[in-house]
């Protein structure tokens, strides 16, 4: 029978066949069983980014640089609220908003960066920004050893969103959502300013013209909803084909990541090799996106990861270090197509949809 724990408790070291919690110390919990309990945070996290897509769209309405904002300051400041949660309802209730930020963070900043890149950058910018996931995944089993109080652990990963923050208020707003906007002297202003961080002072390249005449072009909805996504056939077919393929590998990805205890080693450990596992597998991303294709890329290591999942199942359980190398390469198959499908997906939508 469940049984719900009010008070602060200390946990033991984790230990296989869900006998354990957490290993990091002072979590209020419902004691329920130790692999189930110790996923629930993780799986709330992940769900607050269910609702974004939707409210992604205030993107077309406030600017990229504005929702990216936003998304900090809610990630610094949920996050620190649940560094200070009186019980485990409310926990779970501030990791929820956190991992809205979350994803709003990711979308929206790859989105804006991709725009202000040049085009022979636009596939490394992506990858570039996957391996920066990916450190973080390895430096974060360092930082929760030598923390092992939750609350603090949760602080410090928390408070340096605040600078973050204040950080991207450098960031220029895109140029291409200001002309889309009817706010073509403020997208010259912005393309000015970078070309003098470039180093291009006396060179002028783009006019109210020209940004004039891309709006025109580029410019289907003022307005766009998500039903735009579906109005067309070929829209629709980009559409469901996409998102096939973004929640395959989300989905394999993160069910990866959470059933890591049943190896029976060290939590530490175990995510220290994942991590390292993706930096290589992230460098052959590159060099397939690059030289071979987009659609060949997300496909193909899609398909190797779910080769690799299926040849799991048959295996020993006894087969431990097998079971744990197969794994590692799946999830570093599954994250590489999850980088290919950014700029892949940026490519095939237009501007205002993207």
């Amino acid at each position: 029978m469940k049984t719900v724990v009010n008070s602060v408790v200390e946990l033991p070291p984790v230990v296989v066949n869900g006998t354990s919690v957490s290993s990091v110390r002072g979590l209020p919990l419902v004691a329920v069983s130790g692999a189930a309990a110790s996923k629930v945070p993780y799986t709330v996290n992940i769900c607050g980014g269910l609702p974004f897509p939707l409210g992604n769209f205030s993107e077309a309405r406030f600017g990229r640089r504005t929702v990216v904002l936003c998304c900090l300051l809610k990630i610094a400041s949920m996050g620190t609220a649940a560094a200070f949660s009186p019980n485990f309802a409310a926990f779970c209730v501030f990791r929820f908003m956190t991992g809205m930020g979350i994803c709003g963070l990711v979308i929206n900043d790859l989105c804006l960066t991709m725009e202000w890149i040049p085009k022979k950058y636009l596939v490394i910018v992506p990858v570039f920004q996957g391996t920066c996931l990916t450190l973080g995944q390895i430096i974060l089993p360092g930082v929760a050893y030598v923390i092992t109080d939750w609350r603090w652990l949760q602080l410090a990963l928390s408070l340096p969103y605040f600078i973050f923050s204040i950080l991207a208020w450098w960031v220029p707003e895109s140029y291409r959502w200001l002309a889309l906007k009817n706010r073509p002297q403020e997208a010259l202003q912005n393309l000015n300013r970078v070309a003098r961080i470039n180093g291009k002072k006396d060179e002028t390249f783009v006019t109210l013209e020209m940004l004039t005449r891309e709006n025109e072009k580029s410019s289907t909805s003022s307005n766009p909803t998500p039903f735009d996504l579906f109005r067309t056939p070929g829209m629709r077919k980009v559409t469901i084909c996409l998102s096939l393929s973004w929640f395959s590998s989300s989905f394999c990805f993160f069910a990866l990541a959470m059933d890591v205890q049943r190896f029976g080693f060290s939590l530490y450990l175990v995510q220290l090799i994942f991590g390292c596992t993706e930096i290589p597998l992230r460098i052959l991303s590159t060099v397939t996106v690059t030289y071979i294709g987009r659609r060949f890329s997300v496909s193909f290591y899609l398909i190797l990861a779910g080769i690799l999942i299926l040849c799991n199942l048959a295996f020993p359980t006894d087969l431990i270090l097998l079971q744990l190398s197969v794994t590692c390469l799946a999830k570093g198959f599954l994250g590489s197509s999850l980088v290919c499908a950014y700029p892949y997906t940026a490519e095939l939508f237009p501007t205002v949809l993207r």
